[in-house]
């Protein structure tokens, strides 16, 4: 089992952002010896999960990989009820939208359909995402528990990515009451320049957040009048993806309360709890 743990280990790794490793970088990182990452790499070649420039001699994910991955996207519940209310979200509101969930401290990119006023980013499908600076972000955040957040915030920082980036936590910790109270998060050209984003929380049967649902846009495209629209729309998409989940009740928006039984609302301060998926 320690061997297995490894090799998964090393696995893992390709999970970044970064397009390929080197044996050197990911045995410093995990702290292996060299030889040992070196064999595990050759293992995974050899199956496909990741595959090898042979002139750089450096890894990168492999098909193999790509396919398992992809069992994920067509099999889950949440991103398979998710997909046809993005393309009606698209559809609606004239932007791109996203999934996104956490993975154990990370915020994970899940899907995407973009829009016709797509603006390109680093951000991709799979690609971990901030947690202070994304709207999808904040959102999770705002129903973790006080202290977890000091958790997160302690061991990631605040980094800027732009100079419109939120990096003093107290400023933050106002936004993430705000989330709570009013169930969306903004974040404009704060982890690319240009670029903004609405989110929402997506409610399981426990009345607990398990993903988040939002929309991106250029930033100079969008008035503050604006802004009530999007959210509507947003919220109305959340609340039936929500309901699809097993939530009784959805507290936010134009539709607050109405479920799909008699459950009387809670009220909108929900549970501050995040379910991983």
């Amino acid at each position: 089992m320690k061997s297995l743990n490894s090799a998964l280990q090393v696995l893992r790794e390709f999970m970044g952002n970064q397009a390929d490793l080197g044996v050197g970088e990911i045995a410093e990182k995990l702290g292996l010896p060299k030889s040992q990452v070196s064999k595990i790499l050759s293992t995974l070649r050899a199956n496909g999960m990741v595959t090898q420039d042979p002139r750089t001699r450096r890894y990168a994910v492999g098909l193999g990989a790509f396919m398992l991955g992809s069992r994920f996207v067509n099999f889950h519940r949440l991103s398979r009820e998710a997909l046809p209310l993005m393309r009606q979200l698209v559809e609606k509101t004239g932007h791109s939208a996203r999934l996104s969930m956490m993975d154990g401290d990370d915020v994970v990119y899940l899907l995407g359909i973009e829009g016709p006023l797509l603006l390109n980013s680093a951000w991709r499908a799979g690609t971990r995402m901030p947690l202070h600076s994304t709207a999808a972000g904040r959102v999770l955040l705002a129903f973790l528990p006080e202290a977890r957040v000091d958790e997160l915030l302690d061991r990631y920082g605040m980094p800027a990515f732009t100079t419109a980036t939120v990096t003093d936590r107290e400023a933050l910790k106002r936004m993430l009451a705000q989330i709570r109270t009013a169930g969306y998060a903004q974040a404009m050209g704060e982890t690319t320049q240009g670029l903004g984003a609405i989110a929402a929380p997506i409610l399981n049967e426990d009345q607990e957040i398990t993903g988040s649902l939002g929309i991106a846009f250029p930033v100079h495209v969008l008035s503050p009048q604006d802004v009530p629209r999007l959210v509507e729309a947003l919220h109305d998409a959340a609340r039936v993806l929500s309901h699809r989940m097993g939530s009784p009740v959805y507290p936010f928006g134009g539709g607050r309360g109405e479920g799909t039984g008699s459950t009387p609302a809670r009220p909108a301060r929900m549970r501050r709890k995040v379910a991983s998926g």
